[in-house]
């Protein structure tokens, strides 16, 4: 139910945003730089994917509807099959679905995608939205989840420390009870 809320909410956010930027500034208005020159609005639609490729290919936007459909599928599968422990790796496909459906909707509805963040780091630049920030922190999540957060994590520190703390309790139950029974037989012999 938390997953369900946290979609729509991230969703909403993104649709809100976008309708908001394209209905105060022009398409494709000169962009307006906020903190320094790094970031800033520039409102565009964008026909194809990340950085515009297959922006003019006729093919491209039926293939990125049906490519952003079935992933949105497939990761709904794997929300719903994964156990409730996985609660940061749920979480992070949740992420990355919303920010798919809300770019999925603007295809379907303007036949791109409304970009609205401009960010330029000197070595690249870019036009981006909410959607877009969305599946970069569920993709990062992700990735920290399979790697180091989940309980099967392929790096976890700790991973196996209830596994190892239970056969130290083991071997010291052992031990003691192997100490108890050669007392009792040492003092049989005693007494015999």
């Amino acid at each position: 139910m938390v997953l369900a809320i946290v979609f729509f909410l991230l969703l909403f956010l993104d649709q809100i945003t976008k309708a908001a930027a394209f209905a105060l500034m022009d398409v494709n208005e000169p962009v307006r730089f906020w903190l320094g020159k790094v970031f800033g609005f520039d409102t565009l639609i964008n026909k194809g994917m990340s950085f515009g490729i297959g922006a003019d290919q006729p093919w491209a936007l039926p293939l990125f509807i049906g490519l952003t459909s079935l992933a949105i599928v497939v990761m709904l599968f794997f929300v719903f099959r994964l156990r409730p422990k996985h609660r940061f790796l749920r979480t992070s496909l949740v992420l990355i679905m919303s920010g798919a459906a809300g770019n999925l909707i603007d295809r379907v509805v303007l036949g791109g995608v409304r970009d609205l963040i401009y960010m330029d780091f000197g070595f690249t630049c870019f036009s981006n939205n909410v959607a877009d920030l969305v599946i970069f922190f569920g993709a990062i999540c992700f990735i920290l989840a399979l790697l180091f957060i989940d309980e099967e994590a392929l790096f976890r520190l700790g991973k196996n420390r209830k596994e190892e703390k239970k056969q130290l309790e083991e071997a010291a139950h052992s031990l003691v009870e192997g100490a108890k029974s050669e007392q009792d037989g040492t003092d049989s012999s005693k007494n015999g």
